[in-house]
């Protein structure tokens, strides 16, 4: 009897400590959980952040994400500089001319690109056929962004350059009214901006075909990173990566929870998605545009700067080469 009391109570034992070492265990393997915030630009280039709050991708990465909606990069840019929040999208132009300033920042991670995000839009009263017909004419766009640069490089491709335009500056949600109130003959909106305008004003507005001749790309910014806010932007991007593979698989699906997030209809939505490529990067080829860009600003004068920062100081790739490295292909 006494023996069977010992082997009972050494199974009840066992089966204790194998309970408190799993307890331990997973509590070891848990990841400590950080909080963050993100500036989102309020755009359809940002679904895969809004994807992945949908399908609640970050919930096995080490942080949960609070989001601060703002329009446009360059809002989400500000927040990112005056410590507002941990993490920003901004675009490839914005991190250009901000470079020139020499700040303390980094593009993490490109989640999306598009080749016709900004577009032409002009007056059809006005009668402007082509690039040509520019000259002379009122243009607004949104200084110092994809707008401005656009704008830029496709009078330069017809032998123009912006002094032979009047150049007016709005915000990107101001374009539509400067539009609607005669006070330019032609915009370069950004999306959601351009749809809407098509839409209100139907045939007093003219879409010009300039799809292939600019790349408008996303990023994960941040101030420059310390080891630990490189370890969050890892967990970001994790989360981005399984939103990225949801979308490519479900994108149906993926477009309504933008349209619901963004509050758009279906008919913008398959206006711009074809448009887009979702995919994690950091690439050669973006480090080049970058330095185009801020070139650009630098002998048009859009900065006081008149000198080139180093461009790779502002690229961090540690936290993509721990998530995913075959998407990291640049020369630092």
């Amino acid at each position: 009897m006494t023996r069977k009391l010992s082997s009972y109570f050494f199974i009840i034992l066992i089966i204790a400590t194998t309970i408190l070492l799993y307890s331990n265990a997973q509590n070891m393997w848990q990841l400590e959980k950080y909080s963050v915030s993100i500036a989102v630009a309020q755009s359809p280039l940002s679904a895969p952040f809004y994807v992945a709050k949908s399908i609640n991708a970050f919930k096995d990465t080490c942080v949960s994400v609070e989001y601060d909606d703002v329009i446009g990069g360059q809002r989400a840019f500000v927040k990112v500089m005056n410590g507002e929040t941990d993490f920003g999208t901004s675009s490839d132009s914005i991190i250009a001319y901000e470079s020139l300033a020499k700040k303390s920042f980094v593009t993490h991670a490109m989640f999306v690109q598009s080749d016709n995000d900004v577009k032409l839009m002009t007056r059809t009263s006005v009668k402007i056929d082509s690039v040509l017909d520019l000259k002379g004419k009122r243009v607004g766009v949104t200084k110092g962004t994809a707008s401005d640069y656009f704008l830029s490089t496709l009078l330069a491709m017809d032998g123009l350059s912006v002094e032979d335009v009047e150049l007016y500056h709005y915000k990107p949600e101001q374009l539509i009214n400067a539009f609607s109130n005669n006070e330019v003959d032609a915009i370069v909106p950004w999306e959601p901006f351009a749809f809407k305008v098509a839409t209100s004003l139907n045939k007093k507005v003219k879409m010009h075909n300039t799809k292939n001749l600019n790349t408008l790309s996303f990023h994960l910014i941040s101030q420059r990173a310390d080891s630990l806010l490189v370890a969050k932007a890892a967990c970001v991007i994790e989360g981005l990566s399984k939103a990225i593979d949801y979308i490519a698989l479900n994108p149906e699906k993926s477009k309504k929870i933008v349209r619901d997030e963004l509050n758009l209809t279906s008919a913008f939505i398959d206006w711009v998605w074809a448009d887009y490529i979702f995919k994690l990067g950091l690439n050669q080829s973006l480090i080049l545009k970058i330095k185009s860009q801020a070139t650009w600003a630098i002998e048009m004068q859009m900065t006081q700067y008149t000198e080139m920062s180093n461009i790779d100081d502002f690229i961090d790739s540690r936290a993509m080469l721990q998530v995913k490295s075959g998407a990291v292909d640049i020369s630092l």
